[in-house]
């Protein structure tokens, strides 16, 4: 408690109040930087400078929150994200990019969409360009996208889970012996009413091609998105980037986009009723309390242009800035960018009031609402009913159809870090011993660590300075050229795949 009371002293405000450990901002003093000098006034200067600090402010948050994860969840990666060494006789790396940012090699990451604040912001990024070029391939093409947005009435006193699986489905519990049953989200794209009967003819006499013939369906983007309140509850709803005006040709991963054409507006009505129809109905046969309104159920926003969906890429720089719009990639994408509405919180918000409680804050002067005992059960709640289920999905084989690679599983998510890192070209860095990690992160100066990395020059006194700050040695941190980092990278994935195998072998002759 002296060594956090000690490190918190550090962090004062202009006011001579400090911030709790582990919720330091870039708005006080750091004391391992030097202080910026003032330049003549100029507004796009201030506001790039203002761009920097909230970004700066929202990274701090971010691993604030990360180190309340650790102590809070039920999850074992989460506890281990970003603090667990991969290999312990080979420590920490801290590299520093060819753009001045940093990345840490040797560390465990959960890759958890919906629990880690720090991972869940790489992988929706990735995922918002990744919306952002489905958007803008199908609609240069010629094609048409919606974003359709699926709510429930809920209550105070629904529970998420039973919320999920209505809207979700069910997941499979071997265990259990259960099988996945579907949701109303994936009612909306079954039977012959919407997949058509070629057997019957429709009123030109023509074989009945259903409503997903007549308007085109390619497929869609569906992102899962919760908020909480203590008034009503849970509200999970899901946001859909619906993809329309082509005809396909071929099953599988063998379909292939051969026409592409304009919806008539008697097909797309069918449309918009098919989907508010599906969806109220099967919401009422779970439970008629989860029925929503006519007006509040569905709702379609057209994407008018593919200049509309190249603006949404800009977006994601800009929602980071605190940007009010929201562009159908960030609005599917980027919920770790958003706040709850009237009252409500997202999860990462109320993560964030559990550090604040947890650090001393008085209720009335931590964002959010509820005491620390609703919070924590409210988390709690939020964990169980959302493990194992995914926060971003495409309709299979639309990747492949637009021309796009990659897949939306936990594995494909923990790809898409080790991706992001990989693809940065490496100037300099620094390793640090297990130990001396372990000092560092037990005394909430992780994010310090790697800001002192960043830069357009690699400054080994101010590591060192966050080193000896945390109680390690100064000798225990050593400075690496690219080559060494490569070399001393390479090592620990085969030290960890000698590992891998050898308990594989261990496991075969066991069974």
């Amino acid at each position: 408690m002296a060594a956090k009371r000690a490190i918190a002293r550090t962090l004062k405000t202009g006011d001579g109040k400090s911030e709790h450990l582990g919720k330091e901002t870039t708005e006080f003093p750091n004391p391992l930087r030097p202080a910026e000098t003032s330049a003549v006034a100029n507004p796009n200067t201030d506001r790039e400078a203002a761009r920097e600090r909230a970004s700066r402010e929202r990274r701090a948050r971010r691993y604030a929150d990360r180190r309340t994860l650790w102590k809070i969840s039920s999850d074992r990666t989460c506890r281990g994200c970003g603090r667990t060494v991969m290999d312990p006789e080979s420590g920490v790396i801290l590299a520093q990019t060819a753009e001045g940012t940093a990345i840490a090699l040797g560390l465990l990451k959960c890759g958890k969409i919906w629990f880690c604040p720090v991972c869940s912001a790489k992988i929706r990024h990735g995922r918002a360009e990744e919306i952002t070029a489905a958007a803008v391939s199908w609609m240069q093409q010629g094609g048409s996208a919606y974003l359709v947005t699926f709510t429930a009435r809920h209550a105070a006193t629904d529970k998420l889970a039973d919320l999920m699986d209505a809207i979700q489905g069910t997941r499979a519990d071997k265990d259990k012996g259960t099988t996945r049953k579907p949701g109303a989200y994936q009612r909306l794209i079954t039977g012959g009413t919407w997949a058509g009967r070629p057997d019957r003819l429709d009123a030109d006499g023509n074989p009945d091609i259903g409503i997903r013939g007549r308007v085109g369906y390619v497929g869609m983007i569906r992102a899962t998105e919760i908020t909480v309140g203590q008034g009503n509850g849970w509200h999970p709803h899901i946001h859909a980037l619906v993809l329309v005006g082509g005809r396909t040709e071929g099953d599988r991963k063998d379909k292939r986009v051969v026409e592409v054409f304009t919806p008539s507006d008697d097909a797309l009505g069918e449309l918009e009723d098919h989907f508010r129809a599906v969806w109220t109905r099967h919401l009422a046969k779970v439970d008629p309390s989860f029925k929503p309104s006519d007006e509040h159920g569905v709702d379609f926003k057209r994407l008018a242009t593919a200049r509309d969906a190249e603006d949404f890429g800009r977006y994601v720089a800009k929602l980071q800035d605190g940007h009010k719009s929201i562009s159908p990639a960030n609005e599917i994408a980027r919920g770790d960018l958003k706040r709850g509405r009237q009252g409500n919180m997202t999860p990462f918000e109320m993560l964030g009031r559990i550090g604040d409680l947890m650090g001393g804050v008085l209720e009335e002067d931590a964002p959010g609402h509820g005491d620390l005992s609703w919070c924590l059960g409210k988390w709690a709640e939020y964990e169980t009913a959302v493990s194992g289920r995914r926060a971003i999905e495409w309709t299979r084989y639309l990747r492949q159809l637009l021309g796009l690679v990659g897949g939306d599983t936990e594995d494909d998510d923990a790809d898409l870090l080790f991706e992001i890192d990989g693809a940065s070209e490496i100037r300099a860095g620094v390793q640090l011993q297990t130990n001396t990690w372990h000092k560092v992160t037990g005394r909430a100066l992780d994010l310090a660590a790697t800001e002192a990395v960043e830069g357009h020059g690699l400054d080994l006194d101010a590591v060192t300075e966050v080193v000896t700050l945390a109680g390690a040695s100064a000798a225990s941190v050593r400075l690496l050229t690219p080559g060494e980092i490569t070399e001393a990278w390479d090592a620990t994935l085969a030290k960890l795949a000698e590992r891998r195998d050898a308990a594989a072998a261990r496991r075969r002759v066991e069974r």
